[in-house]
């Protein structure tokens, strides 16, 4: 199975506590003030159209051509002897189509074209996106930090979630955290359900913490609440992303099926991790995530 991988960047960072993250972005929202957050607006020269003669648009009230007098552009050939001499001693050849274009496309056929659109939006494909060093965390790690710039393919499936808010124009980013957990998700027991709580609360501070952070630079910034799949702070919406939504595929996670529920896995924790999401209009390259990315590899 193929994964078409859309043109993304992102920043990937192990922490050995998670207790790290939130007393980072905290250091960084009390001296949020003293950061640049200056930035270039860089504006793309639309190309000129040039004018095609003759000029479809005026339609009727262009000028004519003298050569095409009749409706329909249709006018009589001038150079009628010339055509016919050329004509003269020349095979006319028959135009058969073949037998395949005119039965229905076949299974062989489809996936050729689905080959073929693949190789031409080349463009969409990012080769920043795929790690050009494999980021492995070590074994003492139980905290990943991933900051993806949010492209428009994604965002489109993301807008519901803030509908008093455009997310298709302007930055995007996507930080996901990941906790490695002592129990297997994928089991029930007093154990999991203690720890999948802990570890709930500490996500829910840390993103607090980080919304404030991204708030005090200037950017809007909210977060899923895990336990009920819903924004923390924006206004309410029927819409949800639980950790075992099939968009979480999109950033290298799987979902598995185990039949009486789904359960998302790690890259590399597998089913022993739990996941959270939070949204911010501030850029990838921002001091913020910069400073943090630095400060914690």
């Amino acid at each position: 199975m193929a994964t078409k991988i859309v043109k993304c960047t992102r920043i990937v960072t192990y922490m050995q506590n998670p207790r790290a993250l939130l007393i980072r972005f905290r250091q960084f929202s009390s001296t949020s003030d003293s950061i640049d957050h200056s930035a270039q607006n860089v504006a793309e020269d639309s190309s000129k159209s040039q004018t095609v003669w003759p000029d479809s648009i005026l339609g009727p009230l262009g000028p004519q051509d003298r050569r095409f007098l009749l409706p329909g552009r249709i006018g009589p050939c001038l150079n009628r002897k010339t055509v016919n001499h050329e004509l003269i001693g020349k095979e006319v050849v028959l135009h058969v189509p073949s037998i395949d274009s005119l039965l229905p496309e076949g299974p062989f056929q489809r996936h050729c074209d689905i080959t073929e659109q693949f190789l031409t939006s080349i463009d969409e494909i990012d080769l920043d996106f795929i790690d050009k060093e494999i980021s492995v965390p070590a074994s003492s790690d139980r905290l990943e930090y991933r900051a993806h710039s949010c492209p428009t393919l994604l965002r489109k499936e993301f807008k519901e979630l803030f509908p008093q808010r455009n997310i298709m124009e302007g930055d995007l980013t996507v930080i996901i955290i990941s906790m490695k957990t002592e129990n297997d998700m994928t089991k029930w027991s007093s154990e999991v359900e203690q720890e999948r709580e802990e570890l709930l609360e500490m996500f829910v501070q840390s993103a607090v913490a980080i919304c404030q952070a991204f708030d005090g630079s200037g950017h809007w910034a909210d977060f899923i609440d895990p336990s009920s799949g819903k924004p923390f702070k924006s206004a309410h919406t029927n819409f949800t992303l639980f950790e075992t939504d099939e968009r979480y595929r999109k950033f290298g996670f799987d979902i598995r099926d185990l039949g009486c529920c789904k359960v998302i896995s790690h890259p590399v924790w597998g089913t022993h991790s739990f996941i959270g999401s939070l949204f911010t209009t501030a850029p990838l390259n921002h001091p913020l995530v910069v400073n943090l990315n630095n400060s914690l590899v």
